[in-house]
């Protein structure tokens, strides 16, 4: 069980080398903008609370870039969305299924 444990932290610990490059890119010139698409590329497929690190770093050092901001925005919008959607379905489950117990009681 132990190992079950640790080969799961591994995986999501695992850094793809593209983006262990590009962050050397970074601290060589942090103005690197294809080192940045590298590491919003992959940003864009975490979970917004590993992605949020990246985005933030990215604003900061572009503070002015609109498309960068954009980025940021859209992702956490996305996830609000996401998360408002699936509550959504969970109430309309609930109801739909209170009023079909409600009505086979009464019948």
């Amino acid at each position: 069980m132990s190992t079950e444990g640790t080969a799961e932290q591994a995986a999501a610990e695992y850094i793809p080398e593209k983006v262990k490059k590009a962050e050397k890119k970074l601290e060589e010139n942090p103005y690197d903008l294809d080192a940045w698409s590298i590491l919003i590329r992959e940003a864009q497929n975490q979970p917004i609370d590993k992605a949020r690190k990246t985005h933030e770093r990215l604003v900061s050092q572009f503070p002015s870039s609109g498309r960068f901001w954009k980025l940021f925005i859209e992702a956490e919008v996305n996830t609000f969305l996401f998360f408002s959607s699936v509550c959504m379905a969970e109430n309309y489950s609930n109801i739909i299924n209170n009023v079909i117990f409600t009505q086979s009681k009464c019948i």
